[in-house]
């Protein structure tokens, strides 16, 4: 999730379990530790574009590693604090507990989080949030805010309710995907689609209620919308080509590599500037007009690997292509509440 939303549910966590004997420095020391995970980033200037797909979300989002690196930061916590009647094995506990949120708010995403690094690195997820949801975060935020203000009794309620709120939220999210996920697979199966692999059902931008299916068929990839909002049940995919014959000079190099698995083989290929122009569907495109064709949509994640000399390859991301952001987000608001034609 973004940075906002992790700091804030750090805070909310702390301040529920260190209330007592912290009182408000419990929202300072969440936001800091439920930053610490998504800090990994601090050593990308010495990694090349391999090497940080590796490690954004690995080592510093493994359930393994996270139990040692509470224990340290809970020690640390307690120390600074000595006197205030906070135990070791509390600082410990709740210090987890800010951890163990960060990487299962990240797993709900579609980025994908190791879960099982460095033993394994598949990347875990869920697909049921998107990576910026207000309704998600503003309960949490206002509960942190009312407990920073109010008197500790009021403010410790109000804190733990945001919580309740910001998890009965994730909990409804499970229920609209499986809605959706029902909806999107009775149609594949009238139109006569023929999946070839693993499909996703994921959470489109600030909503649980608009959701987009990708799955993979002969050929390429089709993708399509459905809302709960919906008057009907008919959904139109569009078939995207994934071109893979575009790729083949690059297929055995490590970025190529890391490409495919970062993606998790939801890619496709398209002439690139000096290259070949590699695109993670999973994030989404950006329609900024009805009836756009799959070539003119903008995306998300996208690289270009072209030749370095020497038999090198060189991976470059290329810049997120959001274009008309206030047409883009029209259109998703359109279609969220049930208008076909907005795409």
């Amino acid at each position: 999730m973004d940075s906002l939303t992790q700091a804030t549910l750090g805070a909310a966590v702390a301040a529920a379990g260190w209330h007592r004997p912290l009182g408000r420095k419990a929202l300072a020391w969440g936001v800091a530790l439920g930053t610490l995970p998504d800090l990994d980033i601090v050593v990308f200037p010495w990694l090349d574009a391999v090497q940080r797909l590796y490690w954004h979300r690995g080592e510093s989002h493994s359930l393994i590693l996270i139990i040692p690196l509470a224990l340290a930061a809970g020690w640390l916590v307690h120390r600074v604090h000595r006197g205030s009647g906070l135990t070791l094995a509390r600082a410990a506990c709740v210090t987890w507990l800010v951890f163990l949120t960060h990487v299962l708010i990240d797993f709900f995403t579609v980025y994908g989080t190791q879960l099982l690094a460095p033993f394994t690195r598949h990347g875990f997820g869920s697909n049921n949030l998107f990576i910026i949801d207000p309704l998600y975060t503003l309960p949490l935020l206002l509960g942190c805010l009312l407990f920073a203000v109010w008197p500790a009794g009021a403010g410790r309620r109000v804190n733990v309710a945001g919580l309740v709120v910001s998890t009965l939220y994730v909990a409804w999210s499970f229920g609209a995907q499986a809605v959706a996920e029902r909806g999107f697979q009775r149609e594949l199966a009238r139109q006569g689609i023929v999946v070839t692999g693993p499909a996703q059902t994921a959470a489109t931008p600030l909503n649980t209620v608009l959701w987009r299916h990708l799955a993979p068929v002969e050929g390429g990839f089709v993708i399509g919308y459905r809302s709960l909002l919906d008057a009907g049940d008919e959904v139109r995919f569009d078939f995207v080509p994934q071109r893979a014959a575009l790729a083949d000079s690059w297929r055995g190099s490590r970025e190529f590599a890391v490409l495919e698995w970062f993606s998790q083989g939801f890619w496709i290929a398209q002439p690139g500037m000096e290259g070949t122009r590699i695109i993670d569907l999973r994030f989404g495109e950006i329609r900024t007009r009805p009836g756009i064709s799959p070539d003119e949509w903008g995306h998300v994640f996208a690289w270009e690997l072209r030749g370095a000399g020497d038999g090198q390859v060189e991976l470059r991301q290329l810049p997120q292509a959001f274009g008309d952001r206030r047409a883009a987000l029209g259109a998703v608001w359109r279609r969220l509440h049930g208008d076909r034609e907005a795409w």
